[in-house]
Parts: C-alpha cells; sequence; structure tokens
C-alpha cells in the first residue's frame, strides 16, 4: 500500500492556529507632512506646467511636421525619379508630346485601359481638375465657363419648350392646373445645372430668422420663369396665370408695363386678350352645361356711375341700370326630370291661390318648434359668451336645434353670364333679360326648353313679382320662348327677405332719436358712439342693413340676455354662477325663466292690462325686441345650416308681422305667396325647389348661404373690384369680365367684448329688464307694437287679401 503524500492529521487533536511573529524590517517612519503652499504659489505651479505642457507639445508637433516633410520629400523625389524615366518610355514609344499621349489614354480604344481611365476620373476626376485650375487657373476657368454655357444652352431649350404652353389648351384649364410648386420640381429635372447655380448664388451662409419669413424657392422659380421669358417670348405659361392674376387685383395700365418689361407678365394687351379667352372658355362650357344639365337662374339689378374727366354732348356723366345673372346646376335633379306639365297652367292676369284657414296663422306644431329653438338660442348665446361653460357640457349641448329639412351637404357650382345693359325694374326690362339669357347668351330654342324642363328663377321681391306679371301677360302665346311662365318658376331670394326681418325689427324698436326714454335701439346705438343712422317706419330712407343687423344680434340681443342670466341667476354675480354650476338642468331652468319672463310676448299682452301709471313700457318693448330678435336669430342660423324646415317656420312667422306693420305688404303678399304654393305643389317639383333654395359653395357644413345673395357678391366684384376706370368703364367690359369674376376672384373681424361691457352695465345701472312701475322717463317711451297679434287680425278685415 503506497503511503500518503501528506500525513493524516488526527482528527481528536484540538485545532491550533499557527501564530506568525511580527518583524518591522525598516523601522518605524515618521508621517509625512506637506509644505505650507499658498494659493499664488499654486496658481504659478499651474501656469508652469500648462506652459511646459504646451511647449512639449509643440516641439513634439514640429518634430512630427519635420519628419512627415522629410518624408515627403523623400516620397517626391523618388516620385521624380520614377516620372523621368516614364517619360523616357514615352520619348522611347515615340510620343512626341505629352498631350499626345494623354490624348491617346482618353481616346485610346483598348477595352481595359478604357476602363482603367473611366474609374480614374469617377474617383479622381474632381482632384485632377482642381490641380490644373491649381496649374493654370485661367485656362480652366474659361473651359469651365464655356461648358457650362454649353449645358446652361441645352437646359434652355428644355426650359422654354416646357413652359411654352400647349397650342389649343384652354386657359381655364392652365389656370386651374398651375402650380409653382410642379414647375420648380420639373425645372430641377430638366435644368439641374441652372437650379444648382442659382441656389448657390441665392443663398449666403446659414439662414437667418428674418430670411425664413421669406420663401427662397418661390423667387427661384419666378426667376427661371422670367428668364425663359427672355429667351423666347412664348414660354408665358408663368406670364399669362400672373397676368389675370394681376387684372384680378385691378393693376394699372402703366403697372403692366413696368412688369412686362421685367418679364414678370404679359403687356396689358395681353392680357385683355387673356380675360376675353377665358370668358369664351366660361361662356363655351355654360353653353354646354344648360343643354345638358338641370338650372336655375339668378338676376338682380346692377347700377354704376359712369363718370367723363372732360363732358361733351355724346359723351356726359351719367347713371347706367343693368343686370347681372347667374347659372347654377341645380341638386339631385336629372336633366329633364321637372317637367313642364309640373307647373300648374296660368290662366289669369292675377294670381289665383287656392288657402284655407291653415294657411293664416303658424301651426300649433311650427310655434312649439319655434320655442324650443327659443330655448337653444338663448343658451347658445349664454356658451357662446363662456366658452368654458360649452366644453363642460359640450357633449349635453348639441352643436345646432333639431333638424326639420336639411339640405344635404354638397359644393354648388356658379356661372356668372355677361353682364346685360337692361333696366329689369320694368315688365319689357324684365322679358328682355329673359330673352337675352336663354335666346342670346345660353342659345336654347322652344325643343331644348321642351328638353330640359322647368327653371326656376330667383331674386328679390321685385324680380319675382315682375317675373310673375310678364307670366301672366305672356300666358296666350303659342311659342314656348315667348310664354315664359310655362318654363320657369319664381324662387324668392331669402337674403333679401331677411333684410326685410331686419328693417321690420329696426323700425318698430328705434323709438324716438333724442328721446329721454331709458330704451330704444336709437338709445342704444347713441350709448355706443357708433355712427348715426336714420330709422323708423316714419323715415324717408330704409335703414342700413349692416349696422342695424349688427346692433340687433351683436350688440343688443347679446347684452340682454346675458343681463337676464345675471338677474335670473342664484348669485349676484354672473361669473360665480357660471364657475360653480354642475348640472345641464341648473342652467336650463334659468333659461326657461328668461323665456317666459323677458321673451314672451303673452307676459307682455298680461302687462298692458294695468293702468298707465303700474305699466313699464320700457320693459314691454325689451320683451317684444327679445321674442323678434331671436326669430331673426334663428332664421339666419337655419340658413348657415342648411335646413330649410327652420326657414319656412320663421317665414310662417314673418308673414303675419309683416301683415302686423301695415308697412311691408308687399312682403307679406310674397311670402303668403311662396307658403302657400309650396303646400300646393308637385312633391318632387318641391323637392327641388327646397333643396336648392340654399348654396353651398365650399361644400362644408354650416356653410349654406342664400341665393340671391350669391348675385349681391357678384355685383359687389363687378361694381367695386373688377370695374375699369375711365373711358374704359363700359358695358361691353363688364360683359366681358363679369364671365370670369369667380374665377379671377378665386386667382378681421373687430371685438365686441367693450361694447357689450358697456351695454350690460348700462341695463344693469337702469334696471331696465326688471320691471319698475313708475318708472322714470316712462311717459317718454313710445310703446312698440306685438306684430304677431297685429297680423293675426289682419285676416278678419274687409280689405284682406
Amino acid at each position: 500500500m503506497l503511503s500518503l503524500k501528506r500525513p493524516r492529521p488526527d482528527e481528536n487533536t484540538p485545532l491550533v492556529r499557527p501564530e506568525t511573529p511580527i518583524k518591522f524590517m525598516d523601522g518605524l517612519k515618521r508621517r509625512r507632512t506637506s509644505n505650507k503652499v499658498t494659493d499664488e504659489e499654486i496658481r504659478v505651479l499651474r501656469e508652469k506646467r500648462a506652459n511646459d505642457d504646451a511647449q512639449k507639445a509643440e516641439e513634439q508637433r514640429r518634430e512630427i511636421l519635420t519628419k512627415t516633410k522629410a518624408t515627403a520629400e523623400a516620397q517626391s523625389a523618388q516620385e521624380e525619379v520614377l516620372f523621368a524615366r516614364v517619360l523616357s518610355c514615352m520619348t522611347d514609344c515615340r510620343f512626341g508630346s505629352l498631350h499626345g499621349y494623354l490624348h491617346r489614354l482618353m481616346t485610346t480604344k483598348a477595352q481595359h485601359v478604357s476602363s482603367q481611365v473611366s474609374k480614374l476620373l469617377i474617383n479622381e476626376g474632381n482632384g485632377l481638375l482642381n490641380d490644373m485650375r491649381n496649374k493654370q487657373p485661367g485656362v480652366v476657368n474659361g473651359w469651365a465657363a464655356a461648358a457650362t454655357g454649353e449645358i446652361l444652352v441645352d437646359e434652355g431649350l428644355k426650359l422654354v419648350s416646357y413652359l411654352r404652353p400647349q397650342q389649343g389648351r384652354p386657359l381655364t384649364d392652365a389656370m386651374s392646373e398651375f402650380s409653382l410648386e410642379r414647375i420648380l420640381t420639373d425645372a430641377e429635372l430638366l435644368a439641374p445645372t441652372l437650379c444648382s447655380l442659382l441656389r448657390d448664388f441665392s443663398t449666403n451662409g446659414p439662414v437667418s430668422p428674418a430670411a425664413e419669413r421669406r420663401d427662397n424657392d418661390l423667387i427661384l422659380v419666378t426667376v427661371i420663369c422670367m428668364l425663359a421669358r427672355s429667351r423666347n417670348g412664348h414660354s408665358t405659361e408663368f406670364q399669362t396665370t400672373t397676368c389675370i392674376y394681376l387684372l384680378a387685383c385691378s393693376a394699372s395700365h402703366s403697372q403692366f408695363d413696368v412688369l412686362n418689361h421685367a418679364g414678370f407678365t404679359l403687356s396689358y394687351t395681353s392680357a385683355i386678350e387673356k380675360i376675353k379667352q377665358l370668358g369664351a372658355e366660361r361662356l363655351h362650357k355654360i353653353i354646354g352645361l344648360a343643354h345638358s344639365c338641370a338650372f336655375m337662374i339668378i338676376w338682380d339689378n346692377l347700377n354704376i356711375a359712369f363718370r367723363v374727366g372732360e363732358q361733351r354732348k355724346a359723351s356726359k356723366d351719367h347713371f347706367d341700370n343693368g343686370t347681372t345673372a347667374t347659372l347654377i346646376p341645380l341638386y339631385g335633379i336629372e336633366y329633364g326630370e321637372l317637367r313642364l306639365d309640373m307647373k300648374a297652367k296660368c290662366d289669369s292676369r292675377l294670381p289665383v291661390l287656392e288657402f284655407g284657414p291653415e294657411d293664416l296663422l303658424p301651426s300649433p306644431e311650427q310655434v312649439l318648434q319655434v320655442k324650443s329653438a327659443e330655448l337653444w338660442h338663448i343658451k347658445d348665446i349664454l356658451y357662446d359668451s363662456f366658452p368654458s361653460l360649452r366644453l363642460r357640457f359640450k357633449d349635453d349641448f348639441p352643436p345646432a336645434p333639431p333638424t326639420i329639412l336639411q339640405i344635404p351637404l354638397h359644393k354648388t357650382e356658379q356661372y356668372p353670364l355677361p353682364a346685360m345693359h337692361i333696366d329689369e325694374s320694368s315688365l319689357d326690362g324684365t322679358l328682355e333679360v329673359l330673352n337675352t339669357i336663354f335666346c342670346d347668351t345660353l342659345k336654347m330654342t322652344a325643343e331644348d326648353l321642351e328638353k330640359h324642363s322647368l327653371v326656376f328663377c330667383a331674386g328679390d321681391q321685385l324680380s319675382i313679382s315682375l317675373l310673375d306679371k310678364a307670366s301672366a301677360s305672356r300666358r296666350d302665346d303659342t311659342d314656348l320662348i315667348d310664354n315664359v311662365g310655362c318654363y320657369t318658376d319664381g324662387q324668392l331670394g331669402l337674403f333679401h327677405v331677411k333684410i326685410a326681418g331686419d328693417r321690420l325689427i329696426t323700425n318698430e324698436f328705434w323709438g324716438k332719436p333724442n328721446s329721454k326714454c331709458p330704451w330704444s335701439l336709437w338709445k342704444l346705438n347713441a350709448l355706443l358712439g357708433r355712427k348715426a343712422i336714420t330709422a323708423g317706419w316714419k323715415s324717408k330712407t330704409l335703414p342700413p342693413f349692416r349696422p342695424s343687423y349688427e346692433l340687433i344680434l351683436k350688440m343688443a340681443l347679446l347684452a340682454h340676455i346675458l343681463d337676464a342670466f345675471r338677474i335670473h341667476c342664484p348669485y349676484d354675480l354672473l361669473a360665480t354662477w357660471i364657475s360653480g354650476v354642475k348640472t345641464r338642468d341648473e342652467i336650463l331652468a334659468v333659461v326657461k325663466t328668461i323665456q317666459t319672463e323677458l321673451c314672451s310676448a303673452r307676459r307682455v299682452s298680461r302687462l298692458r292690462r294695468k293702468c298707465l301709471i303700474q305699466r313699464d313700457v320700457p320693459l314691454e318693448n325689451i320683451m317684444l325686441f327679445n321674442h323678434a330678435s331671436i326669430l331673426l336669430r334663428e332664421i339666419a342660423y337655419a340658413i348657415k345650416q342648411g335646413d330649410v324646415g327652420w326657414v319656412i317656420n320663421i317665414l310662417v312667422h314673418w308673414m303675419v308681422m309683416f301683415r302686423g306693420t301695415g308697412k311691408m305688404p308687399k312682403y307679406a303678399d310674397a311670402l303668403f305667396h311662396l307658403l302657400v304654393s309650396l303646400k300646393r305643389m308637385n312633391p318632387c317639383m318641391r323637392d327641388a325647389f327646397l333643396m336648392n333654395w340654399l348654396a353651398n359653395l365650399t361644400g362644408m357644413a354650416n356653410a349654406f348661404k342664400e341665393m340671391d345673395l350669391l348675385q349681391e357678391h357678384q355685383n359687389f366684384w363687378a361694381k367695386i373690384i373688377y370695374c375699369a376706370g375711365g373711358s374704359n368703364r363700359s358695358w361691353s367690359w363688364l360683359s366681358m369680365v363679369t364671365v370670369s369674376i369667380f374665377t379671377l376672384r378665386d386667382v378681421i373681424r373687430p371685438s365686441t367684448a367693450e361694447d357689450l361691457k358697456d351695454l350690460c352695465d348700462y341695463l344693469e345701472q337702469q334696471k331696465l329688464q326688471t320691471f319698475v312701475p313708475q318708472r322714470q322717463h316712462n311717459k317718454y317711451a313710445k310703446e312698440a307694437r306685438d306684430l304677431m297679434a297685429e297680423g293675426a287680425t289682419y285676416a278678419n278685415k274687409a280689405s284682406a287679401f
């Protein structure tokens, strides 16, 4: 048995830890302490060390440079020897010069060598060219300029061809497809060298904040188009669009001359030729539409003052009356769908209407719908004034009242017709307008009209009245063209109806100027320091629409409703209640109280039963004003929303109120005729009438507007913006430019917060919306009428209808 390498210890032997004695080899050392050094000495030492390090680094750099230079010189000497051997070999190979060798190298037909040369130029071409430029800068720069010139000539030819309008291409298509971004993108593909040079020339280092507000690409593409025009006078795609734009901006002849010489646009003569071409193209398209789709016509009078610099017998200042018209394709109606037999035949000179008692007043359902909409509008005024409240209850408050008869969203196309030097405000003028539109402009015959079927003719009350008279006067004509009543049907424009409603409220509640009465529209207008206007039923002029409309809806009604919330909310301050309101029911309770107490004609009738000394006439007038103004707000919102059901509800109320004024019988008769006719109209014809009563030029929600308002806008652009000046102002010019007026047109509202605050403070100070019997200056208040009650009694009179 083999013995163990290590002896096995006895497991019973106790463990004893071996002890190693400590032995000091060098003995104990004393603790080292640093010398006391001041901060100044430390700084000096640090600077010395930094200088020493910098000196050592500089010595190392010089040493490296010396070695590198020596290595480069040695390598250069070696390369010189090798280069001398190459030149000697070239001489031995009978190459007469270095140029001959290099020329042969570049033009060799040997495939392998040619490939090596190509790779050399690809990889090292820039370096070789730089070496040549350093050796002989004049020669290389001259060659580069000549080569670049040849490239630019070739690129210029491509650009000129690209920017030259296609022969026979419609100007309408060229304008609709015009895009500077597209031109710049294509130019960078066709002329990369030119674009690169222009970009390098136009930029200078990093972009400054001022340059960020300037579109450098716009400048670049404009310069490119101007250079193309300079090279070839027919490359005018850019200049054609700019000349139409300048005409749309009413640029003068002298401005055209300057910009034409600069190459930015065409001459004034060419611009006039282009606008004539554009008008001809638009008219050709309109004629095609008239023969292929159902359409309606809107027309209105246009009054223009013609001034001459030097008056003569045949040239004097005068005021001309004309007519403008617009063709609009019908939405949802096929060509020929509205048959001529859908319209009742006219057998008498005066219109004969079949109506009953239900046609004289609003139905109970219509009254309830208007009352419910009144609640919504009172809440909407509050939410508009406090946007935080709308955000808080946005899920509980609908964006609009419930719809009754909504026009589907669609985009309305409009096609202005040539202006006519015809006064349409007479029977003969209306017949001439119809003949000019259908026969001369649209080139329609009796067969075309029979295929097309009925045409709605929209306009104001006078236009519709004259159309009815023209239809009645030609009712026995056998020729369809002359018997205009067979193929036309009038459509009352809602914009002029809205103007009439605004006039009703303004005149009824205007009050007496300079009166001590604490409330009237005149008082509010004077309180706000607005421009004085003339209004009232005894006024000889009509009140201006825009100032009175804004005073009613944007000032007075808003101030009244906000003051009503302040009065009927549970807190002294309206803002305190707004911040603490928790539920929608709290708001609804206050809204119903406001409707009952401050927007109710029924409460006014109860208050007026008291004796005069106990009445508060200004408060009664405010209640009637609030009720009438909310109706105006309802129809404005209904038109914007495109809900013709709500429009009809308001028109029924206005029909009665117009009767009640005793001053507006024409619009009362027009609304009565309209509403009765709609009830008895052919269902297909009625749907077409209602669905095309409003226009939507954008196809977006809450963007509907009145048809006759479109024509008023066209008159504005024709009269103010695009009307020529001086001797150029003529009906031939207007006839040409009105066809393209919206094509030309296509190429801020101040805050009312301070005014509203002033009105609210005045209402609170005077306590005008709180019942105060024996109010000061009560005797000066002119009692406003309840026009609904007044109008309801019209049918009981012997002179009615």
